[in-house]
């Protein structure tokens, strides 16, 4: 579960749930219309807009990502292979008896340093535009 009160955690999940991207001319929109979206006006329990709301309400505002956030867990590497190969053996770590390395996830540490590939395996898998 990731920690919603963490800054950028909090940022990172807001941008996955609202699918935030940014624009030609370097701002950021929103691709989710806000009928959908849980921090809107028309979901956040006021009649403020998001901006407002997460200014004057961070701690609502926190539960309400974490709460989408706990509903909608990201994609992890083992999720991924989990899904398509439900009855690979894992180790008592529960992860598979080989570095993800070996089928080319580059890992931002590079496990292959320190051989955890834990870390490795449950890194989320970045984002594509127009996936959730």
């Amino acid at each position: 579960m990731i920690d919603c009160s963490r800054t950028e955690n909090y940022f990172a999940e807001k941008q996955r749930m609202t699918k935030k991207h940014k624009l030609n001319h370097g701002g950021y929109a929103c691709k989710l219309n806000c009928a959908d979206c849980p921090l809107s006006h028309l979901n956040n329990g006021s009649t403020m807009l998001c901006s407002d709301f997460e200014r004057i309400y961070p701690e609502k505002a926190i539960k309400i990502v974490q709460k989408w956030s706990d509903e909608h867990p990201q994609k992890t590497y083992l999720s991924e292979l989990l899904e398509h190969f439900p009855n690979i053996s894992l180790d008592n770590n529960g992860t598979p008896n080989f570095c993800p390395y070996r089928l080319g996830l580059m890992s931002i540490d590079d496990c292959r340093n320190d051989g955890n590939c834990v870390m490795c395996w449950n890194q989320p898998i970045p984002i594509e535009d127009g996936e959730n």
